[in-house]
């Protein structure tokens, strides 16, 4: 399907995103559109929910354009998905780990350019304890390891979430965690669950690296017992995507997840937190129109 006809569109912009990020570009980004035949209404956003509220007052079928970061696209994925709009992500954030993975580029003003070289797909959506969802929802060590990294106040780019895993590897210590998929209940010991749409997060992190987004299924990735080497070795395999090979990596996939753990814990989703367990984590299927290249690898 072909992206919607020039008319009227919606511009959402995360102004603190990346570092400013999306500040910078905005203006840049609404030009293109223009000289693409769109009419863009901006919008400078000051939060999530004003992301999803606006969204959700687009003409079914007309164009958002969303400037953020991996939380902001979820945000409005999820107005997007009751509107019935065309969603056209825009990398405006530090990782950028669903673009990257969708297979758009980085620079959000050449994106808009070749905009009539993409096609529209219908994407599944997760909900976290009904909170929409694109790319990863995940507790356990890299959760707490995505909070260090949002807490930082000076520009380390992808590097961020490198810092926060240092941090969490400081304080970290092993959980069980209760984990049921489909009604098969399991106990897990160890460092983390995710929950993945899209599959990847932490600026590149691959850690569902088989995930799909319209087979109705999300993808349950678990590290058990494993020491540091074996955590640090999971994390750099994930790059590529061959960290499911090791014994201490479990992998399946469901319809209906819901996870609690043996101490409190708060459960992230595309770099948010959601808040604390237990949580229920259920898939949309085709529940979102989004703008891809022809040939996006998460599609199949």
């Amino acid at each position: 399907m072909k992206p919607p006809a020039p008319g009227p569109a919606l511009l959402l912009v995360n102004p603190t995103s990346g570092r400013g990020r999306g500040r910078r570009l905005w203006e840049q980004t609404a030009a293109a559109l223009h000289a693409a035949g769109y009419t863009p209404t901006v919008h400078l956003t000051e939060n999530l929910t004003e992301a999803t509220q606006r969204a959700r007052t687009a003409a079914p079928g007309s164009l958002i354009a969303a400037l953020g970061g991996d939380g902001f696209l979820g945000a409005t994925a999820a107005g997007a998905k009751e509107s019935g709009a065309v969603l056209l992500p825009l990398a405006g954030g530090r990782g950028n780990d669903t673009i990257r993975r969708i297979g758009l580029g980085l620079d959000p003003v050449r994106t808009v350019r070749g905009l009539s070289q993409l096609v529209v797909r219908d994407m599944d959506l997760g909900l976290v304890n009904g909170r929409p969802y694109l790319g990863v929802a995940n507790v356990g060590f890299d959760a707490l390891a995505n909070d260090y990294g949002n807490r930082v106040r000076i520009n380390l780019g992808p590097f961020v979430y490198l810092y926060g895993g240092l941090r969490a590897f400081a304080e970290w210590r092993n959980v069980t965690f209760t984990l049921e998929v489909d009604g098969v209940r399991s106990s897990v010991p160890g460092w983390f669950v995710a929950v993945g749409n899209v599959g990847q997060y932490g600026a590149g992190l691959r850690i569902c690296p088989q995930a799909t987004v319209d087979d109705g299924l999300l993808d349950i990735v678990t590290l058990g017992r494993a020491g540091i080497m074996g955590v640090v070795l999971t994390f750099l395999r994930s790059y590529r995507g061959t960290h499911l090979r090791q014994e201490n990596v479990s992998f399946t996939r469901g319809r209906v997840i819901t996870i609690d753990a043996s101490k409190p814990l708060d459960i992230f989703a595309d770099g948010e937190n959601i808040g604390r367990l237990p949580a229920t984590i259920t898939i949309l299927p085709a529940a979102l129109k989004v703008l891809v290249p022809k040939n996006s690898p998460v599609f199949t």
